[in-house]
């Protein structure tokens, strides 16, 4: 009796997880929009404010180059890019919720001002991405921000 119990309570424990996990990439897929440069976002502390371009765009089977400016908010313009900070490591992994696709750890060169560059970026495939940033400043300070797209070929 104890048996089928534990049985049934892991199957429905199981059937949850897998429901939430259909759910989250669904989610996922709703908030996807096509790149647009300037897309800007906080990270999920909010010490940092992560903006992107591109000068051709984001495309699927193509070799992408992606700049992302890190700043630290400026009170003075709260809807600005914030004050480039230079010398952080910056590093991007890539993929695509419930799919193959797969580019991990690539890492960011600085080129000034709070910019740094992401060269050999290539999305195996179309459909939605998510790019998750680790950014991280002196011993202490390391947060994250992730953007969710949809990529064409």
């Amino acid at each position: 009796q104890l048996l089928r119990f534990t049985a049934l309570a892991l199957a429905l424990c199981s059937g949850a997880c897998l429901a939430g996990c259909d759910t989250d990439e669904q989610d996922l897929a709703a908030n996807a929009r096509s790149f647009e440069d300037g897309v800007t976002k906080d990270t999920e502390g909010g010490a940092f404010r992560v903006s992107l371009t591109s000068r051709e765009g984001l495309a699927a089977d193509a070799d992408n180059n992606l700049v992302a400016h890190v700043g630290f908010h400026d009170p003075s313009d709260p809807e600005g890019p914030g004050h480039g900070i230079p010398g952080a490591q910056v590093q991007l992994d890539a993929y695509m919720p419930g799919a193959e696709g797969f580019v991990d750890a690539l890492e960011a060169n600085y080129i000034g001002e709070g910019r740094y560059e992401i060269s050999g970026l290539e999305l195996p495939q179309a459909g939605v991405w998510q790019f998750e940033f680790s950014i991280a400043v002196g011993e202490t300070l390391d947060e994250s921000v992730a953007f969710v797209f949809s990529i064409s070929e």
